[in-house]
């Protein structure tokens, strides 16, 4: 088996283990490990949480420092779709060209996004506290795509038709917003594909390259391939019939002092403008794709933007429309106008407002049931946005849960004050009146809950049980026939109730 299948052989496995995962979790109720995802740095950096993302982050980060990209080579889920297309397109007898173009800084902003989502989190809910918890998937993109159409759309455009349009692991020449981040740790690994006998000059390393480095330059200037995008896939290797390159360690100045190296072509197959094209479409489509389908779709919109972008090049070049260059000097300026641009652009459009921010704050703190500390930050959130009817909401229940019944009440008369017919303001008024023991008062609120909504099930179960409370079964069953399905369930549940109560009696 030569080492193309082998690979493919690992990733098909890894697929199949994440199936399995998937089965664990949501079929079988096994939740003990969570997502494995290099997501893990916004729950490591973010939030503090080691979770079994946060510790897969720090395993591949480690295996990089050692072994150079092996995860991107072998360990990348999607890796096997895109070897899967180009396998398919070879069948088919086409085989696509790769194309290096500068547009592969849209990986850059994506990374950007991700730190800044960071930045955000503390700006939000305070420096992180570190704690461990392996099964929590917090923050591991809950918009991933459940549906089939939004899979098949994702594998066709990210993997196919990408790689058709621009060559061998398009997505992670282009899209994968962690091939930066690997290609930073990238730099100071000292396992890497280096010359161990003479090179013949066939150039088959470089033609079986399926990151379209130039393997036979890197080997005769440095005897080792010293590119960032080098995925340790071994397709070099395994291609030379001569047996000039080999996986190995080595200790010398250009794995320990050389200048970093990074992503971004030297050489590219577009001009200026064609370039700028290219990233404009990518960028475009890949924010509003996130603002309509979510976050996980951004890297979905990104493929189809530059699809569009090459088609669009394929057929102006077909028509023979030039896209003249009227700028001879300094022609990297509007490139890199249109980058930043287009990053602030991306990062103002996707910034949580502040109030925002202030009620996101004040929910941690509920989460973690720091009631005092949660009303503080309402308190304040409600002093600077006082029409913000969510974040007063938050506040009484906040009063509520820390048993500060007073101010609760001012609250909720405050919100009902404005939106007198609002059910659910009722019935969580009557429950602080249950709470405080007040049951008339609380019987009146949940009552008119039930005239604003008549198919509120919790105002009929709340006065139910204030009535089962005060030993008035007929009206309580009166009111808990409207909670249960049938009769059954009904007089099961009064069995459980009084069962628990005869202790009492």
């Amino acid at each position: 088996m030569n080492i193309n299948k082998k690979r493919i052989l690992v990733l098909f496995s890894i697929n199949v283990f994440i199936i399995i995962h998937i089965l664990l979790w949501y079929t079988y109720g096994f939740r003990k490990v969570g997502t494995f995802s290099l997501n893990g740095i916004v729950n490591l950096f973010g939030f503090g949480l080691l979770n079994s993302a946060a510790v897969f982050f720090i395993i591949v980060v480690a295996v990089t420092v050692f072994f150079g990209r092996v995860f991107c080579g072998w360990g990348c889920h999607f890796a096997f779709f895109q070897e899967l297309a180009l396998r398919a397109l070879h069948k088919c007898g086409i085989r696509p060209s790769i194309i290096h173009s500068k547009a592969n800084i849209i990986q850059y902003v994506f990374l950007l996004k991700t730190i800044t989502a960071i930045f955000e989190f503390w700006h939000i809910y305070g420096f992180p506290q570190f704690h461990i918890n392996i099964g929590d998937t917090q923050v591991i993109t809950p918009d991933l795509p459940r549906s089939p159409v939004i899979i098949a759309l994702f594998i066709l455009f990210d993997a196919f038709l990408f790689v058709y349009l621009m060559g061998s692991r398009a997505f992670c020449r282009y899209v994968c917003p962690w091939a930066p981040l690997l290609a930073l740790f990238e730099n100071v690994s000292f396992w890497r594909i280096r010359k161990i006998r003479e090179c013949t000059g066939c150039m088959s390393c470089t033609k079986n390259c399926t990151m379209g480095i130039t393997v036979h330059e890197e080997i005769a200037q440095h005897s080792a391939v010293v590119s960032a995008s080098c995925i340790r896939c071994l397709s070099c290797k395994g291609a030379c019939q001569n047996g000039t390159l080999d996986y190995k360690f080595g200790i010398n100045a250009l794995s320990v002092t050389r200048t970093f190296r990074w992503l971004i072509p030297k050489v590219s197959n577009y001009n200026i403008y064609a370039e700028l094209i290219l990233i404009f479409c990518g960028i475009i489509t890949a924010f509003y794709t996130q603002k309509y389908l979510g976050s996980f779709q951004t890297f979905l919109g990104a493929a189809w933007g530059l699809c569009f972008a090459v088609i669009l090049l394929k057929i102006l070049e077909r028509k023979r429309i030039t896209i003249t260059e009227t700028v001879l000097e300094k022609r990297s300026f509007p490139a890199v106008s249109l980058i930043v641009l287009s990053t602030l652009v991306w990062c103002w459009g996707t910034f949580a407002p502040h109030e925002t921010r202030l009620l996101m704050r004040g929910n941690r703190f509920m989460d973690r049931m720091e009631y005092e500390k949660a009303i503080v930050t309402f308190t304040n959130a409600v002093n600077e946005y006082p029409s913000n009817k969510q974040i007063r909401s938050s506040l009484a229940l906040a009063y509520k849960n820390a048993g500060n019944y007073e101010k609760a009440i001012i609250e909720y008369r405050t919100l009902l004050a404005e939106d007198p017919e609002n059910a659910v303001l009722r019935n969580n008024l009557g429950t602080v009146y249950y709470r405080k023991g007040e049951y008339d008062a609380a019987i009146e609120e949940y009552k008119k809950a039930i005239v604003f909504d008549n198919g509120l099930t919790a105002a009929y179960g709340n006065i139910g049980l204030i009535f089962l409370e005060k030993g008035n079964i007929e009206e309580a069953v009166y009111y808990l026939e409207n909670v249960f399905a049938t009769e059954e369930e009904m007089y099961q549940y009064l069995l459980t109730y009084f069962g628990s109560k005869q202790g009492q009696i």
